[in-house]
């Protein structure tokens, strides 16, 4: 019985870090051009799906895994939840992160289509194009 109990919580914990190493590219933060921001996390090439839109999820996945993360991602949960360290379970994302793009008329996302229009490096500022919203004119004259 506890080899069944270890086995299922290996392939849980797999599938948890393959996931979180899919879908942790990005980061809300200051922005020069209004406010808050999405940064990227990673270099994310042109054409990726961003995963901007997606909705919460609860992981469980203890400290002695995250060796398993990339890097990057690894720091970056570890940092918005320490308590990870005391087997703590996180949630990503903790929030709806197409919220925060800032709106660019050469945008280098479509949120639309949820896909990168060009290649981003580590910490640029990740922007989408507001006119391309569905009934955007109501809002943006």
């Amino acid at each position: 019985m506890a080899k069944n109990t270890q086995r299922n919580e290996t392939s849980v914990y797999t599938r948890q870090v393959k996931e979180l190493n899919t879908y942790v590219k990005t980061y809300i933060a200051p922005s020069k051009i209004h406010g808050v921001g999405v940064f990227a996390l990673q270099n994310i090439p042109k054409g990726a799906v961003l995963f901007a839109d997606m909705l919460s999820k609860v992981y469980t996945l203890p400290y002695d895994e995250f060796h398993r993360l990339r890097p990057p991602i690894k720091d970056y949960l570890l940092e918005r939840w320490p308590q990870i360290l005391n087997g703590s379970k996180f949630i990503y994302p903790d929030t709806r992160i197409q919220a925060f793009a800032n709106h660019s008329d050469d945008p280098n996302y479509d949120a639309v289509n949820d896909i990168m229009l060009g290649d981003v490096i580590v910490g640029e500022e990740i922007t989408e194009n507001y006119r391309k919203i569905k009934g955007n004119e109501k809002i943006y004259t």
